[in-house]
């Protein structure tokens, strides 16, 4: 056979297996029926783009403890060290406070079938591939724990450094400010230096996007480089520069600094028992959750007016926001004068700790600030948009062991073992299932917290 009819026949074959491998490959009714009804692709893409860098910067602490000790110094010797020559000098001693955190309990249990595992080995490992999906959603509870964790509001938590941060806590203008320079930056710093933070180890907390508009305000960088033979020339940068740090303080870009998604409409009701609300009273609420994404934006404003009664409270409610660990609870008389009234967790739990559902309702028994929100944050405000654009927080964390907010003790032993917070460990088997367990024991350590800042209400534009 020549060449062009070996072409020629291998043309005729090629069309004819293309027609049939189409019609093999269309499942509709009358036509044919595919020929890999089910196929699992080999590689797998995780459209999760949130990563844990708050993990990477605390120092993990290990002890066989259920309560970690520390002493914290309240203050120095007493000032005045001139005296004579012959003198007897006196004792000026350092007076401490024994204080002491409870560490808590993190734990996520997840299992896959032998079946999966078999019907999959030659694509994936399912139980090796969904230990890693448990475990990333475990860093992103610690992490959203130590950042925004409120024992306060629920027992089984514990206090991240927005409930700590008491003493540069800024709570900012609703709506967001917009800044014009860095000074606001600058200000952070010398609150932590004035505290005699500059030798500490320590970093700024802030979203990606406004890690790209503050560095967009730093528009007179110079970069001096060496060529070789010609000594030493310098280039001007007019923007477009991204800042991995500012007056040697790293930037740490969170994806928990930014409100991403908008809280669901919240209903209000009202009873004449219950409560010491005054009477007759128009009260405006409205709720912002805390998730993943740090604190998101609150819902829009609810309303209503309290009866003739003596003993009025009003109740909120809404439908479970996906993702939320804890809910934020603000309250005033006008939508202008709404502050934070209470927090509470986003779970049910029973009597051993076990969480049982979520929270879609709660009270306001009073005009007063609830337990769960301490002084410092009893005039935060709802974060608000303006002009479509979320405020954010800003803070500059001071990670010192013991002059700051750096310690994390833990005393699961597994995690010792690698030198990290986190233990995988295996369950027994049960029936047909392999099922496995990621845990942590632990807290952030209050050592100090007037080295450290937060800033609410900051806009890029």
């Amino acid at each position: 056979m020549t060449t062009p009819n070996l072409v020629r026949q291998y043309n005729k074959y090629a069309s004819a297996n293309k027609s049939n491998i189409a019609k093999a490959l269309d499942s509709s009714t009358g036509v044919g029926e595919a020929l890999i009804p089910q196929h699992l692709e080999k590689v797998i893409t995780n459209t999760i783009v949130r990563l844990s860098p708050e993990l990477a910067m605390i120092n993990p602490v290990y002890g066989a403890q259920k309560f970690h000790e520390f002493n914290r110094v309240t203050a120095l010797p007493s000032a005045g060290s001139r005296m004579g020559e012959n003198a007897v000098t006196p004792v000026k001693n350092s007076t401490y406070a024994r204080d002491s955190i409870p560490l808590k309990i993190m734990r996520r249990k997840g299992a896959v079938t032998n079946f999966q595992q078999d019907a999959s080995q030659d694509f994936i490992d399912s139980a090796a591939a969904e230990m890693e999906n448990h475990l990333q959603s475990h860093a992103f509870d610690l992490a959203t724990e130590i950042l925004y964790g409120n024992e306060l509001a629920d027992s089984y938590g514990f206090a991240g450094i927005e409930r700590l941060i008491a003493t540069n806590r800024i709570t900012g203008t609703v709506g967001g400010t917009v800044p014009s320079n860095l000074s606001f930056l600058d200000d952070m710093i010398d609150i932590n230096s004035e505290k005699q933070g500059s030798p500490h180890r320590k970093a700024f907390l802030m979203s990606p996007k406004m890690l790209s508009f503050v560095s967009r305000l730093l528009t007179n960088v110079r970069i001096s480089q060496g060529i070789v033979g010609q000594g030493l020339t310098q280039v001007e940068i007019p923007g477009g520069w991204r800042m991995m740090a500012y007056r040697d303080v790293p930037i740490i870009a969170s994806s928990a600094m930014r409100p991403k998604q908008q809280m669901t409409t919240v209903t209000m009701g009202t009873s004449t028992t219950g409560g010491s609300l005054p009477t007759a009273t128009v009260y405006h609420a409205k709720v912002a959750p805390i998730t993943y994404n740090g604190e998101e934006l609150a819902s829009v404003d609810a309303q209503i007016t309290t009866g003739a009664g003596a003993t009025n409270k009003v109740t909120l409610s809404w439908t479970a926001f996906v993702g939320a660990v804890y809910y934020k609870i603000y309250m005033g008389t006008s939508e202008a004068n709404m502050v934070l009234k209470k927090v509470i967790p986003a779970f049910t739990y029973d009597g051993t700790g076990t969480p049982t559902g979520n929270v879609t309702t709660t009270d306001i028994l009073s005009v007063t600030a609830e337990a769960s929100v301490p002084t410092h944050m009893q005039t935060d405000n709802p974060l608000v948009a303006t002009g479509g654009v979320a405020p954010e927080t800003v803070g500059l964390w001071d990670l010192d062991d013991f002059q700051g907010l750096g310690k994390f003790p833990y005393t699961n032993s597994g995690g010792s073992k690698f030198n990290g917070l986190v233990t995988i460990e295996p369950l027994a088997k049960t029936d047909d299932f392999l099922p496995f367990l990621i845990k942590t024991y632990g807290a952030l350590c209050p050592s100090f917290e007037a080295t450290s800042v937060w800033q609410r209400n900051i806009r890029i534009a």
